[in-house]
């Protein structure tokens, strides 16, 4: 069966388009643990299965290499998104059907690169919605995990998501303290860790440590959108502007739009890129 290669921002996935329902669904989990596994025959943060959908123009299936299967992806939608935009349906705006709900995706090109604005929905701030223990909003909490004391924001954002800001991001302990976070009690299904810093005016720097992964990867678009969400709501972004986000592997940006004090909805704009096609036994 053919695959495809795609990266958005260095987060990279193979992708395969499963419309005509050849691989069944008790085969897609083991499938993900093997062709990411990086010391086998591909590798890969992820697989993506693009399927046919009853109520948007495409529906994607995301799974980590760990095999366990997240609600969302924001550097893999943009990945099938440019996908089946190439494969034919080439209108500028795309609906992709997602376990977090259908997310609208608009394409566009510049220097030759594939761009897509994804609008991400409105974050989810209550911790039933994280899922964290407790009871009402889990925007800023105090924990200790790794040995150290963190104050961290969580908001999910299609995924859960902790953001905790760094003076220096380089010197950030994304595998220990990420590990721990993503582990703490005070999530019992887990969460992704970001590492944010703060350069200037709606200009940051993250590092993301990722769920399924367990490892930190280049970027994570639905890390980034958190990331730009919280650096918004806690005044360090001008939500008037767009907000550039720099990962190891790319830039991606976020928009936001604010109802009163509450973000209505989020945007991430970034780069979706073909790497190569082959063949694969499934």
């Amino acid at each position: 069966m053919k695959f495809c290669k795609y990266h958005g921002a260095g987060n990279d996935f193979v992708l395969i388009d499963n419309r005509a329902g050849e691989i069944p669904e008790d085969k897609k989990a083991s499938l993900a643990k093997r062709v990411c596994d990086r010391s086998g025959e591909i590798g890969a943060d992820g697989l993506l299965l693009v399927e046919t959908s009853d109520v948007a123009d495409a529906k994607m299936r995301i799974f980590n290499p760990d095999g366990s299967e997240p609600a969302m992806c924001g550097n893999g939608i943009r990945c099938v998104a440019k996908h089946v935009h190439d494969k034919g349906i080439t209108k500028d705006e795309i609906a992709i059907e997602t376990l977090a709900g259908i997310k609208t995706v608009r394409m566009s090109k510049e220097n030759d690169i594939t761009y897509v604005r994804v609008n991400m929905g409105k974050p989810l701030l209550e911790r039933r919605d994280i899922p964290a223990t407790g009871e009402g909003r889990l925007f800023e909490e105090n924990i200790e995990a790794a040995g150290k004391e963190l104050k961290i924001y969580a908001v999910n954002t299609g995924v859960p998501h902790v953001v905790i800001f760094v003076s220096d991001i380089r010197l950030a302990e994304v595998k220990n303290v990420g590990r721990a976070v993503r582990n703490h009690p005070l999530f019992p299904k887990g969460t992704n860790v970001n590492f944010v810093e703060i350069v200037c005016a709606n200009l940051f720097k993250i590092r993301t440590y990722e769920r399924g992964v367990e490892d930190e990867t280049l970027a994570c678009g639905t890390g980034i959108t958190a990331a730009g969400v919280i650096c918004v709501m806690i005044g360090e972004a001008n939500s008037e502007d767009s907000i550039e986000i720099v990962a190891e592997g790319g830039t991606v940006y976020v928009e936001v739009d604010l109802k009163g004090t509450e973000i209505e909805t989020a945007y991430m704009k970034g780069p979706a890129e073909f790497v190569s096609e082959g063949e694969i036994d499934v």
